[in-house]
């Protein structure tokens, strides 16, 4: 028994969490036939988009009404009119809408038959039930009080909480629930019984999220495809046409709500209810995968081949934006689908890329350590953008032909006839190792201020030994705090520092090496030093 009281008890409390968000939450479902119909979305990465509807919106009750966007960004909500019949005003208010709503709880079910004959049976103790028979004649959501007359005129209130179940003669479940709309009323130059309209508003609840997918065809060619996960938890989409943009659009007031989209009297500035629409779309999205396999094949049939049509969807530049074209979609409320962009083949390399800081850091420790220090060597591929459109920066995974995992890395953006970098591993068969000695120092060398500076030589060498059965390409980059004087055939790059009295150098080699080779890279520096005081 304590079971069942604890499972009303749970009933009750996401009744009234229903109930709340019922009335918080704006329902259109009352004024759904003055929708314009929407005629294009765009979508961008940051979860907004812009939405555009267009249509002839004929009058109610003399009336042109519309439904207002619940979150449409600040100064993005516009609505024009044809010039033969101007549009005047827009007034926005806040209207009760009676809504039928199937009854799913105890409560709902007392609501749905008020005025019909009923037994509730009443849980009083562990042991003993008692029923109460007669005419439901209210229902007060507040308290969730019953207001019953039994057969000889006596009304008692009892708490719905106390119901365990019910009987009725009839079987009705629907009941009728109120609910806010803020609508706006559109007031023109001339009266007519339509209008010809389009609305803009930039709004939150819709945003894509692009991915990619690379495999490797042979020593010289990868397949990239790339597809948008598009979610939708903002508002029906039906057959309309959609794009999804690759840049990012200027937002100087940020995700600051327009007037028309809030209450103002209970919601001055709040932007809460988007956070509660992001979680609560994840929790409710219906956008399920199945995946079926099949047997394998006969000795000598040919496997169907996957993952090889090249295909484009159709796109344009504007300014520094670009927008995909993927044509008419339909996308349910809070739920998420997935649409293919594009597909091609692009030339890549093998590239290995080292990294090497300062281990000595001289100038802080004055010590040098002579010991051999291994170094990572990074394997990556270089692609070029041959394409007619950019790469978005999006999480890009990488498979062999064979269909072996390689890496997951993040594909950065990318113009058209630029190169990018995917890194894939470290590379365990390209062995490097650096090591540094000090040669010689001059004690008291200069005085700069109050503090007299010593300095010192110290003498690089970085070892590689490429032990794969190919020949490969290191780009090496050794990093120093000091004056380089010998760089060994590098490239050097210097930077001032303003809290040291050493540059900061970066030593860059390309270094070719056979399958078995090994090469010896050499560098000095000096660097000055103040010694501790004893």
């Amino acid at each position: 028994m304590q079971k069942i009281k604890l499972s009303i008890k749970i009933i009750f409390m996401k009744t009234t969490c229903m109930l709340l968000l019922s009335i918080l939450l704006i329902d259109f479902s009352g004024v759904s036939q003055n929708k314009l119909p929407m005629k294009k979305i765009s979508l961008f990465k940051n979860s907004t988009c812009l939405v555009s509807k267009e249509g002839q919106l004929k009058s109610k009750d003399g009336k042109f009404v519309l439904p207002i966007p619940s979150t449409a960004l600040y100064g993005t909500y516009w609505i024009g009119s044809a010039k033969e019949n101007m549009l005047k005003s827009v007034i926005f208010k806040s209207d009760t809408l009676k809504t039928s709503t199937k009854a799913k709880y105890i409560d709902q079910l007392i609501r749905a038959n008020v005025g019909k004959d009923a037994v509730l049976i009443l849980q009083t103790g562990e042991k003993t039930d008692k029923s109460i028979s007669g005419k439901i004649l209210a229902y007060i959501p507040e308290s969730g009080l019953v207001k019953i007359k039994d057969d000889n005129g006596k009304i008692t209130f009892i708490s719905y909480l106390k119901v365990e179940y019910i009987t009725f003669s009839t079987d009705n479940s629907e009941y009728t629930n109120d609910s806010i709309a803020r609508t706006a009323t559109l007031k023109f130059e001339k009266n007519s019984e339509s209008v010809s309209l389009q609305e803009y508003y930039l709004q939150q609840g819709m945003t894509w999220i692009p991915s990619y997918f690379l495999k490797i065809q042979n020593e010289k060619e990868a397949r990239l495809e790339m597809k948008a996960t598009i979610e939708n938890y903002a508002e029906e989409i039906s057959d309309v046409e959609t794009e999804v943009v690759v840049g990012s659009p200027q937002l100087y007031y940020g995700l600051l709500l327009d007037p028309i989209s809030y209450d103002y009297m209970a919601q001055p500035t709040s932007t809460t209810r988007s956070q509660f629409d992001r979680n609560d779309n994840y929790m409710l999205s219906n956008a399920m995968q199945q995946v079926q396999t099949t047997g394998g094949y006969a000795a000598g049939d040919q496997a169907p081949a996957y993952f090889e049509a090249n295909y484009e969807t159709e796109g344009e530049k504007n300014n520094d934006l670009y927008y995909y074209n993927l044509g008419k979609i339909s996308l349910p409320k809070n739920s998420k689908g997935i649409f293919p962009v594009f597909s091609s083949v692009l030339g890549y390399k093998d590239i290995y890329k080292a990294d090497i800081s300062d281990k000595v850091n001289f100038a802080s420790t004055m010590y040098c350590n002579s010991n051999d220090d291994y170094c990572d060597v990074f394997h990556s591929i270089e692609l070029k953008n041959f394409t007619n459109f950019p790469f978005t920066t999006a999480p890009v995974m990488v498979l062999t032909d064979k269909g072996q995992f390689m890496a997951q890395d993040q594909f950065k953006y990318t113009p058209t006839g630029a190169v990018s970098i995917i890194k894939l591993s470290k590379a365990i068969d390209v062995v490097m190792k650096n090591n540094e000695e000090e040669v010689s120092r001059i004690e008291n060398f200069k005085k700069i201020g109050k503090t007299t500076y010593h300095k010192v030589l110290l003498k690089g060498t970085i070892t590689i030994e490429n032990l794969q059965p190919k020949q490969v390409i290191i780009d090496i980059v050794k990093h120093v705090n000091g004056n380089v004087t010998n760089d060994g055939a590098s490239k050097v790059k210097k930077q001032k520092s303003y809290n040291s009295v050493n540059p900061y150098s970066d030593l860059n080699w390309q270094v070719t090496l056979n399958s078995g080779e090994k090469k010896t890279l050499s560098y000095e520096y000096e660097v000055l030093f103040a010694p501790y005081p004893y």
